[in-house]
């Protein structure tokens, strides 16, 4: 027989800037199609992923509209991926634990229709009974989760790896570099030019920092401070994820306590400050006093990469170019499916979610238009 004459289709070359929780997602779903290079300016997970925590619950963080949608496709990715990384031995700590949102003395708003349970107070402590007096009535969602960003950003690293994708840590970007109207590399500080077919900033709050970028699109991201407090209660006080009061409490299964968290503009300050953590413990305290036993482990802040609108941005920017960023506080429960978006544009493929409303582009008439900082050739 002879030889097919089937043409095979060319790997893409990517280069991912960031390896945070999102651009390791992105590395773990192109890797066995493209030729992934992730650049970090750390190492990975050094900023709002390693710190995050790790909350899925996106009935609870979003009621309605296209970001609940996109919340509970990769809150089920989540699920998936996680058995797929265990079956190679790396775990990430996902966690069916369900979640309760929590009215304390103020009357609490009608929710229909989108998974809750509606339980009054003597319901709510046959669930938690370190539940505190001012806590009066709440709602229960049984399949919310929650995940452990560190386990979950090296196990998704270290699949990408090997799978193919390489991860250079250390490595700051100087500048985009353009041929024609096309981004088709990057130069890092150093000097070296290194050219790809794709380039996705995946650089979190620092996106718009990145020389190159189209001029209407760097006001677009900002950070977002997000004070948290780690405790260490020696076994679990609750078993669900709490939110309510302004708050949360993040129960892991050994003990440890996330508690949370600020939202301060307050630039790159990156500051802990006694109110922050007086903010964060004074609203948990309420939910759960108890936690006044535990350990104070940590007091952590981050930024949180926030858009002019707090949705995703998520799709080509100009051609070469895709942003996959301002995920406010919905980077880790959005990875899998912001992946999948990015991956879907890359590879061609049709698209398996509406990304219109996540667009780069959908606050700028003409993003493409000031491209005076790019490094043109």
């Amino acid at each position: 027989m002879g030889a097919s004459t089937t043409a095979r289709v060319p790997r893409p070359s990517v280069i991912v800037v960031g390896a945070g929780v999102i651009g390791c997602a992105i590395a773990y779903e192109l890797a066995l199609h493209a030729d992934v290079l992730v650049l970090e300016r750390s190492v990975p997970g050094a900023e709002a992923s390693s710190v995050a925590a790790g909350i899925l619950a996106p009935r609870i963080e979003h009621a309605q509209g296209p970001l609940l949608d996109l919340g509970l496709r990769s809150l089920a990715l989540h699920a998936r991926w996680s058995e797929a990384l265990a079956a190679r031995d790396l775990a990430t700590g996902h966690h069916v634990c369900g979640a309760l949102q929590l009215a304390l003395d103020e009357d609490p708003t009608e929710r229909t229709g989108d998974g809750a349970e509606a339980l009054g107070g003597d319901a709510l402590r046959m669930l938690e009974p370190n539940l505190g007096p001012s806590v009066r009535s709440g709602w229960l969602f049984r399949d919310q989760a929650q995940i452990e960003p560190p386990r979950l950003l090296r196990a998704m690293a270290l699949a990408a790896e090997t799978d193919g994708a390489r991860f250079r840590s250390g490595v700051q970007v100087q500048a985009l570099h353009y041929e024609g109207e096309r981004c088709c590399g990057v130069r890092e500080l150093d000097g070296t030019l290194v050219k790809a077919d794709v380039v996705v900033l995946a650089a979190g709050s620092w996106t718009a920092q990145i020389p190159g970028l189209p001029a209407s699109a760097r006001p677009l991201v900002r950070p977002v401070r997000g004070q948290l407090v780690h405790l260490d209660a020696r076994r679990p006080p609750v078993r669900h994820v709490l939110f309510g009061n302004g708050g949360y409490v993040v129960p892991r299964r050994d003990g440890r306590v996330i508690i949370g968290a600020t939202m301060e503009e307050a630039g790159f300050d990156k500051t802990v400050t006694l109110g922050g953590a007086h903010d964060v413990t004074s609203r948990a305290l309420a939910l759960v006093p108890s936690l006044a036993d535990a350990e104070l482990v940590s007091h952590a802040v981050s930024f949180r990469p926030g858009s002019a609108d707090d949705l995703p941005l998520i799709g080509p920017m100009t051609p070469g170019l895709l942003l996959a960023t301002g995920h406010f506080r919905n980077g880790i429960l959005l990875a899998p499916v912001t992946a999948e978006m990015i991956a879907d544009q890359i590879l061609e493929r049709d698209p398996r979610h509406d990304g219109a409303p996540f667009s780069p582009r959908r606050n700028s008439l003409d993003a493409g238009s000031d491209r005076s900082t790019h490094e043109r050739s």
